[in-house]
């Protein structure tokens, strides 16, 4: 009896939990959507929905290039908070509006529905999935990223995206033991470190002469240089041992 009043009470706080792109950030940003004089049916859309159109818009996109079967519908809400989350129990990927001032083209854009998208489709694995996404949250924020990116890819926009936009506005906590969110930074590297093994040509692409591209490979030099030597040395080893068997 006492477990299955356990089991109960956790379902229960799960169905009103979503899964966040990052932690809440409120921020003192006003968008306009008052109702100038002219503002009628026919213009209503053009005066205050091009934020929901562009929403819809690339997350329909990301749905259809990939092949995705499952539903997963997109809205705008009007919060200030700088956020976007996708709800556990709808699947709805909501991006607020408080964000949108920070996203500066539709690859950055891609890079946020993406991840979305990505907790959406791992919420249709019921509620175990949702008690796993939920007690493993870092573990599904790594993974949503990779698959993001993997989703940009596939519809046509450029990964470096995914760096830009996190390394511009996403919060940099002293410590993320207790959070339910990794560090930006230790997201940062794994972005970095699948998008030089998976898609090279993109860190050879103009999107690199970003600004925010260029901050970023500043604040983590020394975990690129890191990297790139450990990967260096796999390659000469793996050359080594092929070149040992080709002798044999």
């Amino acid at each position: 009896m006492y477990k299955k009043t356990l089991i109960a009470a956790v379902l229960s706080m799960l169905i009103t939990t979503c899964a966040n792109a990052l932690p809440s950030m409120q921020i003192d940003y006003d968008v306009d959507v008052t109702n100038d004089s002219g503002i009628t049916m026919d213009t209503l859309w053009n005066r205050t929905g091009k934020y929901e159109e562009k929403v819809i818009t690339i997350g329909s996109k990301l749905l259809y290039d990939n092949n995705i079967n499952k539903r997963v519908p997109f809205v705008v809400d009007r919060s200030k908070e700088l956020n976007a989350r996708s709800s556990l129990c709808y699947k709805v990927v909501s991006i607020n509006k408080g964000l949108l001032p920070y996203i500066d083209n539709d690859d950055e854009m891609a890079f946020i529905i993406g991840h979305e998208i990505a907790h959406s489709l791992d919420a249709y694995g019921g509620y175990f999935k949702w008690i796993a996404m939920n007690f493993r949250s870092k573990h599904y924020e790594y993974k949503s990223d990779l698959a993001s990116i993997d989703l940009m890819v596939k519809s046509g926009y450029n990964p470096v995206a995914a760096i830009t936009c996190a390394n511009k506005w996403m919060p940099e906590e002293q410590y993320d033991l207790f959070s339910t969110h990794p560090k930006t930074s230790k997201r940062l590297m794994e972005i970095y470190k699948y998008i030089s093994v998976n898609y090279p040509w993109a860190l050879k692409s103009s999107m690199t002469s970003n600004i925010h591209y260029i901050n970023f490979k500043r604040s983590m030099d020394r975990d690129i240089k890191d990297f790139e030597y450990k990967t260096a040395q796999k390659e000469l080893k793996k050359q080594q041992k092929t070149k040992s068997k080709s002798k044999i």
